[in-house]
Parts: structure tokens; C-alpha cells; sequence
């Protein structure tokens, strides 16, 4: 998996300008007291900033399959005395949590699940009612690494795999380059 400078160097990329971190994080409309899951959270990026949006009263799991990682993130929740991110290590199918949340944020994540079908209705019992899923993903593009090395999911199997698993597209966003970020509510019963 990855070792620390990698996941510095996932971090420094996640933080970039030019993949828009800021209008991500504004686009998922977190409020104080929310819980959120930040699945593959890779060097924690994500889970650092969800942090400051929920708030004291609100919760952030740092979810991922790497313990290394995991290891990684929570050096730096010390360092930054950052109290309110737990984290979890995952297994490939499946995600065992403590609680029900209003949010799961899943970047360059789906592309790597190998039964995201399954994946997703074992997710669901996590999400509360109104809760929502939020998945950024690469496209596909010809001559680049992701088109090459598969590592990009096309905007109809996204939408038909998470149909499948019980959820429509709530909102889509079309700001970041060469990705879909599409957000994800539960269907009705």
C-alpha cells in the first residue's frame, strides 16, 4: 500500500488548487454536529478539513484498508490536536461503524471497489434516512494513467451500479476536470 511520503504527496494533491478542494467541501453542505465518513480516506486531507465543518458536536470516521494509513492519519489528528476524527480500518467488502451518518464521502475510491453493488447496500444500513453519498471519480481519458490503467468509472455505471444498490443521483457537479461528482440519496421503500 502506501508508505508516508505517498501519502504526503496524496495529501498535497488533494489540497490542490487545481482539484478544488474549497467548492468540493462547500458543495457537500456539512453543518455543525454532522457525522461523516471519509471512505479511502488515503492521508486524511479530507477527513482534517470535514473536521472543522461538524464542529466539536459532530464526528468524522477516517475509513480505509490501509492500517498505515490509518496510522499516518492519526499522528497528524494528534499533532494538530484535531479530537473529533476516529479512524477505521476496513475490510474490502465491508465496513463495520459505530453509528448512523449523515454523510459518506468516497475520492478516487469507487474505481477500486471490486463489488461496489454489495459494497454499497452493506453501506446503506449506516446511512441515516436523509443521509447522502458523495462520490468524485476519475473519466476516462484516453492517454492519460487513469484511462490507461483503468482507474475511472463512466457516469452511466456509476448511476446504474448505485441504482442497483438503492440510491439516486440527489445532485450532480460538473466543476472539477476529468472527474464526476455525482451525490447520492436513498431511495424511497
Amino acid at each position: 500500500m502506501f508508505n508516508e511520503f505517498q501519502l504526503k504527496m496524496l495529501n498535497k494533491e488533494a489540497s490542490s488548487a487545481k482539484n478544488k478542494p474549497s467548492n468540493i467541501i462547500e458543495h457537500l453542505h456539512l453543518k455543525k454536529g454532522m457525522v461523516v465518513g471519509d471512505i479511502g480516506s488515503g492521508g486524511g486531507y479530507f477527513a482534517c478539513e470535514f473536521s472543522r465543518k461538524v464542529g466539536v458536536e459532530g464526528h468524522v470516521y477516517a475509513v480505509d484498508l490501509n492500517r498505515k494509513s490509518l496510522e499516518y492519519i492519526a499522528r497528524n489528528l494528534e499533532k494538530k490536536e484535531i479530537r473529533n476524527v476516529k479512524t477505521v480500518l476496513a475490510q474490502p467488502q465491508e465496513v463495520e461503524l459505530p453509528e448512523q451518518f449523515d454523510l459518506f464521502f468516497l475520492r478516487n475510491v469507487f474505481h477500486h471497489l471490486t463489488e461496489p453493488e454489495e459494497y454499497f447496500k452493506s453501506l446503506k444500513r449506516f446511512l441515516k434516512d436523509d443521509g447522502r453519498i458523495a462520490i468524485i471519480d476519475y473519466e476516462k481519458r484516453k492517454f492519460s494513467f487513469t484511462g490507461l490503467f483503468g482507474h475511472y468509472t463512466p457516469l452511466t455505471v456509476l448511476l446504474d451500479i448505485m441504482e442497483r444498490a438503492g440510491f439516486y443521483p440527489f445532485k450532480q457537479h460538473d466543476f472539477l476536470q476529468d472527474q464526476l461528482f455525482v451525490i447520492f440519496a436513498k431511495k424511497g421503500d
